[in-house]
């Protein structure tokens, strides 16, 4: 048999003396299955002098390129960088809940601090917190699995919609059937509803948010005892926010938020500070309950039918404060940062099929690719898109998406740090790895303005040169993930014996303390 180009050119790139230069930029670009490949090269330079500090040039690298990470956040279109942008988004959340702290920090004491300058205090850990989940209302009855009871059991089983289709189902299904999520009857279903609901669930997100500070108002008059208006509120409290979308297996959208209650320093607005003694988690989930009550927005009229977006029946408040019902806040951060990398089709096992923008639509194949009902979804949204009334919507640009307009995550300004920091505190790291192993780094300026960096970057395409690097990079980033499973296993490993020995020397101390107690008793 002969040898076929794949195996020829992953011959060629295991035995290239580039190989080893080759793996390390891999590394670099996180094992991204999709890279921006950039020619060219950049200089640092004194901007006093005119020295130059380091250079970098790609004719000098493998296949003369740089390699970039794409930076795609949903794990259908790149699992590599979603899982980088997944560990950002649980420290963004997390530190919202427990503070953030790293070696730079010069906040005070208790600050946590980024290499950027934003500081969450420890503090937070002791304000009120609230885990909300918002869903939309009802466009026609669906299938669902009710933990092994029946789908939609009526009493007049033979009774019928204006189709002919029964309005009920006596079957059971498991969770991750098909049928879950899609309605009962498609013709009776209000698709052109849904897919508005999603298009203005953002703008009704935002007017929630507003009526959440102005349902605190007179909440907040009547611990007090004096009249407060929503204007004097800020002087006094402010509600911080992360909030990530979701998508049903009905193909609608609904909302995690974590919502924090802070104080306010007058000398420094945007310092997160405790609240008043007086704010509590009660006080705030009432305001939120009432907000979520009387948020709505009108929707456009496309078939004579007047529509109002509000929020579903089913939500849900819980109190995630230090010493409430739910006190396992690393797991909470990992739940929404789960969500925040996913796509519309992920619901229904067919996460590739809408996780890029359609420029036509193949109406065969996404119903064969996502089913009967997202698919139409899909299609309404690419329908009402070429009406001249809804263009400033742009549904067909937003059609892989349902409809939704939004962003997947989002975070009011003061809630934690944010994904730029994050990102700048992964660069200084890796300019710090390279400054230890000898490697002068172009863009690790310091950020004093003493360095100027001058580049020159031509586009030079997408994903990898060769055939079966793509290959590779799959199986590296395999070894890479259970190497890193290994590591964090014996760290865990380690502290276990770390805690053993500590409560072994210390039992006789402890021991002695108990007896020594006992015996001060009358």
């Amino acid at each position: 048999m002969g040898v076929s180009p794949v195996e020829r050119a992953l011959m060629d790139r295991l035995t290239g003396e580039d190989f080893p230069a080759w793996r390390q930029q891999a590394e670099r670009a996180r094992f991204c299955s999709n890279p921006v490949r950039v020619a060219g090269g950049a200089v640092s330079a004194d901007a006093d002098t005119g020295e130059v500090r380091a250079e970098v040039d790609t004719a000098s690298h493998p296949d003369g390129v740089l390699l970039v990470a794409c930076g795609d956040r949903r794990a259908s279109v790149c699992g590599s960088c979603a899982e980088v942008y997944r560990r950002d988004m649980w420290h963004l959340v997390a530190s919202g809940i427990s503070g953030r702290m790293s070696a730079t920090s010069s906040g005070g004491a208790g600050a946590r601090q980024d290499t950027v300058g934003s500081v969450v205090p420890d503090t937070v850990q002791g304000h009120p917190r609230l885990f909300v989940t918002l869903t939309a209302p009802s466009f026609g009855p669906v299938h669902s699995a009710r933990g092994g009871g029946v789908c939609r059991p009526r009493r007049d089983t033979r009774r019928t919609c204006a189709h002919g289709r029964l309005l009920g189902c006596a079957l059971t299904h498991d969770s991750d059937h098909p049928i879950v999520g899609t309605p009962i009857c498609p013709e009776c279903y209000d698709y052109t509803g849904a897919v508005l609901w999603n298009a203005y669930a953002g703008e009704l997100w935002r007017r929630t948010r507003v009526a959440i500070d102005r349902a605190l108002a007179p909440l907040v008059s009547e611990v007090l005892g004096t009249r407060v208006s929503a204007t004097g509120l800020r002087d006094l409290v402010r509600t911080s926010y992360v909030k990530v979308a979701e998508f049903q297996r009905r193909g609608l959208v609904h909302l995690h938020a974590v919502i924090r209650l802070d104080g306010i320093d007058p000398d420094d607005r945007g310092r997160i500070v405790e609240p008043p003694v007086w704010a509590s988690a009660g006080l705030l989930a009432s305001a939120v309950r009432r907000a979520v009550d009387q948020a709505a927005v009108a929707l456009p009229s496309t078939d004579g039918r007047l529509r109002v977006a509000s929020w579903g029946a089913q939500r849900d408040v819980t109190d995630v404060s230090e010493g409430g019902p739910v006190t396992n806040t690393r797991r909470l951060g990992a739940y929404l940062a789960k969500y925040a990398t996913k796509t519309a089709s992920d619901a229904v096992s067919a996460s590739g099929a809408l996780a890029r923008r359609f420029h036509r639509l193949h109406r065969g194949w996404l119903r064969r690719a996502v089913g009967a009902h997202l698919a139409r979804m899909v299609e309404t949204a690419w329908d009402l898109g070429a009406r001249r009334d809804l263009e400033h919507l742009r549904l067909r640009k937003w059609a892989h998406c349902l409809g939704f307009r939004g962003h997947f995550a989002t975070k009011s300004r003061v809630y934690s740090v944010t994904l730029g920091a994050l990102r700048a505190a992964r660069r200084a790291w890796r300019a710090n790895q390279r400054e230890a192993s000898g490697e002068r780094d172009v863009w690790a300026t310091g950020g004093d303005g003493s360095t100027l960096v001058i580049g020159h970057w031509a586009y030079a395409g997408r994903g990898w040169v060769k055939a079966g690097d793509s290959m590779l990079v799959e199986q590296m980033a395999r070894e890479y993930a259970i190497a890193r499973e290994e590591y964090r296993r014996v760290l865990c490993d380690e502290k276990l014996r770390r805690a053993e020995h500590f409560s072994l020397t210390w039992a006789p101390v402890r021991q002695r303390r108990e007896e020594m107690s006992r015996e001060a008793r009358p």
